[in-house]
């Protein structure tokens, strides 16, 4: 009768406290996939020549702890918030970037990484005067600063942490391997010779 009663006792400060639950939700992976893929579009102007794939050997989604009175949240159930004035105007400046970054990808002195950022690419960099490699570099600086505020400014609207920034550059990551152009160097990480630079093209051939 004593653990009945202290039994009864708990569940009535639990109901009458409205005590929280530690719940989980998935990140909603696959809905932010599609705002990446969208995002980048807009932003490099819809140039693709090549099939949409993405880096291979990606991490599955980590679980993301949330709180709950009632029940688990699902990522399927999750609208995924892309337009805000914050929003907006990161991605008028990375269009504007993207004009300036796109020549040093023509000639392959800047790639895309497996981290969703711009990259030098020394082999290629090193073919360019002194003034044009400190224009590069500024313009990477830039551009990833801007990528990183497009990156928070989408986990804030959508009420996720920073905790969550592996997971959606991640899944940026993947969007800019997609829609880079065939000619264009992208990071690969080679089994045997860990992260090296190879064309589009030609990471799509292994």
């Amino acid at each position: 009768m004593k653990i009945r009663r202290i039994i009864a006792f708990a569940a009535a400060i639990m109901i009458a406290g409205c005590v929280t639950v530690n719940m989980y939700i998935s990140f909603p992976e696959a809905q932010f996939q599609d705002v990446a893929d969208r995002i980048v579009d807009e932003v490099q102007g819809h140039l693709n020549d090549a099939p949409d794939v993405g880096p291979e050997g990606a991490l599955p989604a980590r679980r993301i702890a949330s709180w709950s009175f009632i029940s688990p949240a699902y990522a399927d159930d999750i609208d995924i918030t892309v337009e805000n004035p914050e929003i907006e105007a990161i991605k008028e400046k990375m269009k504007r970037n993207f004009e300036e970054y796109k020549p040093f990808k023509d000639n392959g002195s800047a790639g895309e990484n497996l981290r969703g950022y711009l990259m030098e690419r020394l082999d290629g960099s090193e073919e360019l005067g002194l003034d044009e490699q400190k224009n590069l570099r500024k313009i990477i600086q830039r551009e990833n600063a801007n990528r990183k505020d497009l990156y928070l400014a989408l986990l804030k609207a959508n009420e996720f942490d920073e905790s969550s920034m592996p997971e959606i550059e991640r899944i940026f990551a993947k969007s800019w391997y997609k829609k880079s152009l065939s000619h264009w160097y992208v990071r690969y990480k080679d089994p045997e010779e860990g992260e090296i630079w190879l064309r589009k093209e030609g990471w799509r051939q292994r």
